[in-house]
């Protein structure tokens, strides 16, 4: 039995062999050093966040855009790249726009005269050792029409800079420690508001216990970056590639440069340089099996936050509670009201100040199958607080879901006010806090994937012709106490319905841990495959905020052991033998250049309501074509599983390798996945073309009174004749019962 001495020992020889490897690629004292890592980094205002023009109003408008810098690089040279446009009506002699990095006054934007109205392009070089962790750069407007009585909130003085102007940045990578304590950096960077991409590296061919855990990583990595999106670029010739990444080493399957290292004899996890970089990071898992690389990527997941030092032993690693039905920590609650407050990110973000203010949003998932048919609203309990107006004409707080306007509450200039449905007595009241008992958001703008939004509008009025009446400031805020509750509602959703899976992942993210959910691969998957599997794991994270710890994964020719589960299929149709297996079951197919395609009914989007219908057995195609042709498409298929009523399959193939890295970008692309809906979806290059095509099967229940009523407004001819039956019933009831009184009534004068 081996002493702790001697484990000690054996693991102390395992982190300086690491250590040597990593010490490789380090130069001699008088070698000639090896030339700085500098790249370019190009970030366009909408991958920060902007999802439109910053549009400053007023005599101090003011709008902004952010961005991180990240630990491992040096940002030594910084550019902006701008297109705005201004008012035609602004003097141009008084007029400009201050650009502020982080508070401070760079430059300015002059207004040209004859050029108003006009878009303009422009660059700015600006100072690097300005930029901190988080930066935010600002465009404040000052702005004039006349010289003479002006206002400063007149329609007139206004300018917008385009979301497509960009952050130009050359960095350099820095050395980093060897040290697991600042873990998930530098691997993953939430400074960084690029697109993570993190090859994952394996020595050949992995085996689906390999491939299982970098699933499990992939995931876990994906809800981390979140609305970035994530890559996951498969290595399968144990090549290192020059950047950051993840290497899964077994004793009986490690790359090339760890063939030194003595065979391990329990999981462990390692931070090493790269041997040929040592400003890039390896995070090296290793283990004596594919079970003891599980291991060591759960204990990563789980345990992270207590990791410290180049290399951890991990010991026993367990999964106790399994996740509940639509408990996701992206989703709002679908058993309880969800306050607001835990929605934002900072509690700043529901705080606006200025003179024209920036809407207050705050964005929210919802699981995709909730029954919301027939219902009055989705019930939104408002608290906010706003500084008086000088105006009690025309101040509002107006209400927005999806860019859909819902409601307008007036702001009175005591700051008390809005809509208010019940008798309150203004005990605790302070003057400041308004109380809406209950706003009602439209069911049918509501979809997986939404955005709230608050505007405040403060009017005033002019006590003279030169008299301006602005104050220095508005304020307002949405109260973090508010709600939103979609408690009331059921879970039940027509399928196949692709758009959901684009939009939440659904049915596989119902549990945030996967564990309904199979995933599919080829007897033999290659590289794209295996990326495509990545992108799709790194999504799925994204979707739920968890990562996938107890899904499955199996090669299609072990389906029976996952009858009882949601397919996840991904695969190159020409290495997916199941395509040809399940042909009668699919809305189209696919077989390399070889295609069959079929037209059918116009898709309805993801929150129109499709319920019309309990009756509809299928959606006929209007016609097919089988044909043959040369080319890049891929497809994203749905449908109800062929080995169990109920349960559902996705399938995710193309008709070769590129097309499959093709699938696999646009599952990071949000404006590709807004696209995708019905039961197939086709991608070629930028053009995706939905249908519904094929059998109709529904998932989750309904009360018993709400299933009636929607089987029966599929059906109205029946409603009608039900109506009329029982208006005949009720007519002979009342008949009968006045022949009974009227009996009654002869007996007792007889």
């Amino acid at each position: 039995m081996e002493t702790g001495a001697g484990r000690k020992l054996w693991t102390l020889a395992l982190a300086l062999c690491l250590q040597a490897i990593a010490c490789r690629a380090e130069p001699l004292a008088d070698a000639p050093q090896p030339a700085p890592l500098i790249s370019e980094r190009v970030l366009s205002f909408k991958q920060m966040g902007a999802s439109g023009a910053l549009r400053m109003r007023g005599g101090n408008g003011v709008a902004a855009i952010s961005f991180g810098s990240r630990a491992d690089e040096l940002i030594t040279s910084l550019t902006l790249k701008l297109r705005y446009i201004y008012s035609p009506a602004m003097l141009t002699d008084l007029s400009h726009v201050q650009v502020m990095v982080n508070d401070q006054v760079v430059t300015v934007l002059p207004f040209v005269k004859g050029q108003g109205g006009k878009m303009q392009e422009t660059s700015l070089t600006l100072d690097p050792q300005l930029l901190t962790s988080f930066n935010q750069i600002q465009f404040r407007l000052i702005g004039h029409y006349t010289l003479r009585c002006e206002d400063e909130a007149h329609s007139s003085i206004w300018a917008e800079v385009s979301n497509a102007s960009e952050v130009r940045m050359t960095v350099q990578a820095l050395p980093v420690a060897d040290d697991l304590t600042y873990f998930p950096e530098p691997f993953f960077d939430s400074r960084d508001y690029s697109p993570l991409r993190l090859p994952m590296v394996f020595a050949g061919r992995p085996s689906l216990g390999a491939l299982r855990a970098a699933g499990e990583l992939a995931s876990w990595l994906g809800a981390l970056s979140g609305w970035r999106g994530a890559r996951f670029p498969a290595v399968l010739d144990g090549m290192l590639p020059p950047q950051h990444a993840v290497v899964f080493a077994a004793n009986g399957q490690r790359p090339a440069f760890l063939a030194s290292l003595p065979p391990v004899r329990e999981p462990m996890i390692a931070i090493m340089s790269h041997p040929e970089r040592p400003e890039r990071k390896l995070l090296v898992l290793l283990g004596r099996d594919d079970k003891d690389l599980l291991q060591a990527v759960r204990a990563l997941v789980l345990g992270q936050a207590g990791m410290t030092g180049d290399l951890v032993r991990v010991g026993q690693v367990k999964l106790v509670a399994p996740r509940r039905p639509y408990d996701a920590p992206n989703w709002v609650s679908s058993d309880r009201p969800t306050r607001l407050g835990s929605l934002a990110a900072r509690k700043e973000d529901l705080q606006v100040s200025g003179l024209q203010l920036a809407p207050v949003r705050v964005a929210f998932r919802v699981p995709g199958d909730l029954f919301t048919w027939g219902s009055r609203g989705i019930p939104l309990n408002l608290k906010f607080r706003y500084t008086g107006p000088q105006s009690n004409n025309g101040s509002r707080l107006n209400i927005g879901v999806n860019d859909f306007f819902v409601q307008s509450l007036n702001l009175n200039a005591s700051g008390i006010g809005g809509v208010q449905t019940s008798l309150r007595l203004p005990v605790l009241e302070n003057g400041l806090l308004t109380n809406v008992d209950q706003i009602l958001l439209p069911p049918f703008r509501v979809s997986s994937r939404n955005e709230l939004e608050f505007h405040f509008n403060f009017a005033y009025e002019k006590q003279g012709e030169c008299a301006n009446g602005v104050v220095d400031s508005f304020r307002g805020e949405i109260d973090p106490d508010s709600t939103i509750d979609f408690s009331q509602y059921p879970h039940y959703a027509q399928m196949p319905n692709l758009a959901l899976f684009a939009s939440s992942g659904y049915p596989f993210t119902r549990l945030a841990d996967l564990a309904e959910t199979a995933v599919v691969l080829p007897r033999q998957p290659q590289k794209s495959d295996i990326d495509a599997f990545l992108a799709v794991m790194g999504r799925m994270g994204a979707s739920t905020g968890f990562p996938a710890l107890r899904y499955r994964l199996v090669s299609e020719d072990n389906l029976d052991s996952v009858r009882d589960a949601d397919l996840l299929v991904v695969g190159d149709s020409r290495e997916l033998a199941l395509l040809k297996t399940w042909r009668a079951h699919l809305p189209t197919r696919l077989d390399g250049d070889k295609r069959q395609v079929a037209d059918g009914d116009t898709v309805a989007p993801e929150d129109a309501v499709t319920f019309q219908s309990l009756g509809v057995a299928s959606h006929p195609a209007n016609g097919e074509a089988d044909f043959s042709a040369r080319g890049k498409v891929g497809a994203l298929m749905g449908l109800e599983s062929p080995l169990s009523p109920g349960r559902s399959v996705v399938i995710v193939t193309a008709s070769e390798s590129a097309a499959m890295n093709g699938m696999a970008a646009a599952l990071i692309d949000d404006a590709k996945l807004a696209q995708i809906s019905g039961s197939v979806a086709l991608l070629r290059g930028d053009a995706i073309d939905s249908e519904l095509l094929g059998p109709v099967y529904h998932v989750g229940s309904l009360p018993l009174w709400d299933w009636i009523w929607l089987f029966l407004s599929g059906h109205p001819l029946l409603l009608a004749a039900l109506a009329a039956v029982s208006v005949l019933i009720m007519a002979f009831v009342i008949l009968r019962i006045f022949r009974i009184l009227a009996a009654r009534r002869l007996r007792e004068g007889g």
